[in-house]
């Protein structure tokens, strides 16, 4: 053989070598981080000018192979040991960010199903911990460009095994400006003072209004009465802002007791009752703890001497719905102690324990 045809021969096998390199999206399970991080680094942030289309292509190469990953990583038929679930949430997380940027449609798709079969297996550590802790459900306006503020929150998505969106509580306020700024707009036309305050907001304003909640649909007469007297625009006073969300939570805490034990509840009620629950506990664990935290355990008393024990197995227990902590409240911290004891009625743990015992 000539020279020149065995330097030509080394040539195409570089080449070749070169363009199975290039075409090579591989993320093992070792570090699966790093070799998304590599990836993205080599294939998608280059130096070089190139196509948008090319671009992009690169980018759905390495978020296919990341999604393949983490699939694996949480569902191994072998068992997910915690070393998995910990890149796994790692790698979500650093792939998120990527498609907000990038392209957030795919994740979009692919987090919903992963959701699923998270809820499916009963994963409830990593739902809880890492997918709604995280926010690590479908890119929206929030954290991504593409979209605009009309388009609607996933609130939806968090709202599975007891859970609500992270940010439902701000999504609260803002609907509730907006709406009354709408209905602002409708009661200028009627006002006969300039400034004129409308008929909610001086009760909001004053503290005088009645807060009663019916068997009927109590989780939006409260959602009302929230948005009407406490999520207002105008100033009110500390006291009297205070003074109403105790007003409307003392509402909450007879209709709830009224559902559950007003002769024997039908299922319909108990599912009344833990919507309101989960709701209420939500906005004690922002406004103020206390009073929630002292009625829980007359609750789940009570719950637990009339034998309710599905409402307390599925709704009190597997919904977290005893007292807030530091898990559900910024009034605490973390070197606070977990309401363990609680939970430890007619066979049951805390859902959070097994948390716990993995840390010690």
């Amino acid at each position: 053989m000539s020279k020149r045809k065995a330097e030509d021969g080394q040539s195409d096998k570089m080449a070749t070598a070169e363009k199975v390199a290039q075409n090579d999206f591989t993320i093992g399970l070792v570090d699966p981080v790093k070799d998304y991080q590599k990836l993205i680094e080599t294939r998608v942030q280059v130096d070089e000018i190139v196509d948008d289309d090319v671009t992009k292509e690169n980018f759905d190469r390495t978020a296919a192979s990341a999604r393949d990953v983490i699939w694996r990583l949480i569902f191994d038929e072998a068992g997910t040991s915690q070393s998995n679930t910990e890149k796994a949430s790692q790698l979500l997380e650093e792939y998120r960010g990527d498609a907000c940027f990038y392209d957030p449609t795919p994740y979009n798709e692919w987090i919903v199903k992963l959701r699923d079969e998270v809820l499916k297996r009963e994963l409830l550590d990593f739902w809880r911990d890492v997918l709604v802790k995280k926010q690590l459900g479908p890119c929206w306006s929030r954290d991504c460009d593409l979209f605009d503020s009309d388009d609607t929150p996933p609130l939806e998505f968090y709202a599975h095994a007891g859970c609500t969106a992270p940010f439902a509580a701000s999504l609260k306020v803002r609907a509730a400006l907006d709406q009354q700024a709408s209905l602002d707009q409708d009661e200028a036309a009627v006002s006969t003072t300039p400034g004129e305050l409308s008929a909610d907001d001086a009760a909001a304003l004053s503290g005088e209004f009645e807060a009663a909640l019916t068997k009927g649909n109590p989780l939006e007469e409260y959602r009302s009465l929230m948005k009407r007297f406490v999520l207002t625009k105008i100033i009110v006073p500390d006291s009297v802002h205070q003074a109403s969300v105790k007003k409307i939570a003392a509402a909450a805490r007879e209709i709830i007791w009224k559902l559950l034990f007003d002769g024997t509840p039908s299922i319909e009620d108990q599912n009344k009752a833990a919507d309101l629950l989960q709701e209420y506990k939500g906005d004690a664990g922002f406004y103020g703890p206390d009073d929630y935290n002292e009625w829980i355990f007359k609750l789940r008393d009570e719950v637990l001497t009339k034998e309710l024990l599905d409402f307390w197995r599925d709704k009190m227990v597997k919904m977290e719905l005893g007292p807030s902590c530091a898990r559900d409240s910024d009034y605490y911290d973390n070197e606070d102690p977990l309401p363990l004891e609680f939970y430890e009625k007619a066979g049951c743990k805390a859902p959070f324990e097994a948390d716990l015992n993995d840390d010690v």
